[in-house]
């Protein structure tokens, strides 16, 4: 390989951003037909939720949110947030 491609983001936010950008695109192939299996963060969660940061930092605290830790980052399955959303908020009738 004699490329060589200079860049002015480092090597740790380099990895990151590969990291993220491979769940993304794994998290999409692996199961096509259900988008709800995509890796989302915090700010995603908390404007799904309508809940604020702290509660949901509590949540995970509690282990009511499942969190998936890659390189140092926090994601969240899509459909898990979604199915504890129903059980603290169920619909009434």
């Amino acid at each position: 390989m004699n490329n060589v491609i200079l860049s002015p983001i480092d090597k740790g936010q380099l990895i990151n951003e590969i990291a993220e950008a491979i769940v993304n695109k794994l998290s999409k192939v692996s199961n096509p037909s259900t988008p709800e299996e995509e890796f989302i963060k915090i700010p995603e969660v908390m404007k799904l939720l309508g809940r604020s940061r702290t509660t949901i930092n509590n949540w995970r605290k509690e282990g009511f949110l499942k969190e998936h830790m890659i390189n140092s980052s926090v994601y969240f399955k899509k459909s898990e947030v979604l199915n504890a959303g129903r059980q603290r908020n169920p619909r009434k009738k």
